[in-house]
């Protein structure tokens, strides 16, 4: 038995993502310009990708895509707070402050574990409508969306140089 673990969708989709969060972020004209044309495109593919990937029955698909924007919408607000994150570093970088470093980084680990707590929460909430076997797959294609945009941004933004930090004045 053939084994694909990574579809060629998926595969695709990578691909695009990482060209789309490099070219997106070179020719946009402010960084709020990028990231809103990746996140704007991958919002739309990612929709015809689940569909794609779920194979869902009527009586399935009835009661999935009613709860799926509601979970979408929920985890798009959440990733406002990494967006809005991304946009601060850029205009910071590449002096963040340390103080600013930490509020940011707790910031950050607020918004991670919000993200968790509303996956966990739907995917309980999926588990009603889908049998076992599709709500794992359904988990295994959100994932890697999720990590296939998450590649197609951080591929844009540079890390903080080492020694870069101001310990005491804060840029804002």
């Amino acid at each position: 038995m053939k084994r694909q673990l990574i579809t060629p969708h998926l595969t695709t989709l990578a691909a695009i993502t990482l060209l789309l969060g490099v070219a997106g972020f070179a020719s946009a004209q402010t960084p709020r310009d990028a990231l809103d044309a990746v996140r704007s495109d991958l919002k739309t593919d990612r929709k015809v990708l689940i569909a794609e990937g779920m194979a869902l029955t009527d009586k399935e698909s009835d009661a999935f895509w009613p709860l799926y924007t509601s979970y979408r919408a929920e985890m798009e607000k959440a990733n406002d707070g990494i967006a809005e994150l991304i946009l601060e570093y850029a205009d910071l970088y590449p002096d963040v402050p340390d103080a600013k470093a930490t509020k940011m980084l707790d910031r950050y680990t607020k918004i991670e574990a919000n993200l968790l707590k509303i996956k966990k929460n739907y995917l309980k909430k999926f588990g009603k409508v889908l049998p076992p076997s599709k709500l794992f797959r359904f988990a295994q294609l959100d994932n890697r969306l999720d990590l296939s945009t998450r590649v197609g941004i951080a591929v844009s933004i540079p890390i903080l140089p080492v020694g870069q930090a101001q310990p005491t004045a804060e840029k804002h």
